[in-house]
C-alpha cells in the first residue's frame, strides 16, 4: 500500500460496504481522523484509516489501497463530444468511465453503478437536466455534478446550481478546466 495515501469518504465506504454518510459522521463526530481540502473534501490518510479499523476491531480488507477507480457517467447526445470526453477521463487514469446518450439509460447506470461524478449535458432533447440533476442529488447527494451546456445564460447557470450541480461549464471549454473542476471535486484518482 502506498503510504502517502489519501482516501475518499467514498472509498472507504465502498469496500467496508457503508454509506459515505456513516463515514463522513465517523469523521465529524472526531473517531476517524481525517483533513479538508481546500475544496472542501475530506480525506483520510492510509495510516489513519488503518489505525481506525484497529481500535474499532474491524478487519483491514484485503488488499484495499483505495485503488478502486472512481466511476464517472458522462451523460451527452453528441456523439463526438462523448468520445473525447471519455478519452480525456481515461487519460487522466483512476476513472471507470460510463457514457451514455439519453436520459434512460442515464438512470440505469445510476443504479446499477453508483457513480461517484457525473457529467451531465444538461439540454439532452427530451430531457430536463435541472429535474435529472436533483434526482441524482436525490439518490445520492455525494455524488458529483458538473453541468455543461451550449447556452450561456446566468439564469440557467443559477438554476442549475440551485438544482445540486456542484460545477457548471459552458461550452465550448478547455479541458484544463474540467481537469481543474474534477480534481477539485473528487481529488486525483490517478494517484491510487
Amino acid at each position: 500500500m502506498n503510504k502517502n495515501k489519501t482516501y475518499t469518504t467514498f472509498d472507504i465506504a465502498k469496500v467496508l460496504d457503508l454509506s459515505p454518510t456513516t463515514v463522513a459522521n465517523w469523521i465529524d463526530s472526531g473517531k476517524l481522523k481525517a483533513f479538508v481540502t481546500v475544496g472542501g473534501h475530506r480525506r483520510v490518510a492510509r495510516e489513519d484509516l488503518a489505525e481506525f479499523l484497529k481500535v474499532n476491531k474491524m478487519p483491514m480488507p484485503a488488499g484495499f489501497s483505495g485503488g478502486a477507480r472512481l466511476k464517472v457517467l458522462i451523460v451527452e447526445d453528441d456523439a463526438k463530444f462523448l468520445k473525447i470526453a471519455a478519452a480525456f477521463f481515461r487519460k487522466l487514469g483512476g476513472f471507470e468511465v460510463f457514457t451514455v446518450a439519453n436520459g434512460f439509460e442515464a438512470g440505469r447506470i445510476m443504479e446499477s453503478q453508483l457513480p461517484e461524478l457525473v457529467i451531465l449535458d444538461i439540454m439532452l432533447p427530451g430531457l430536463d437536466g435541472f429535474k435529472v440533476c436533483e434526482i441524482i442529488k436525490s439518490l445520492n447527494r455525494d455524488t458529483k455534478v458538473v453541468a455543461v451546456t451550449g447556452y450561456d445564460a446566468d439564469n440557467v447557470k443559477r438554476r442549475m446550481l440551485g438544482s445540486g450541480a456542484d460545477a457548471y461549464l459552458t461550452k465550448p471549454f478547455s479541458f484544463r478546466e474540467l481537469e481543474k473542476i474534477v480534481r477539485d471535486l473528487v481529488g486525483d484518482p490517478s494517484s491510487a
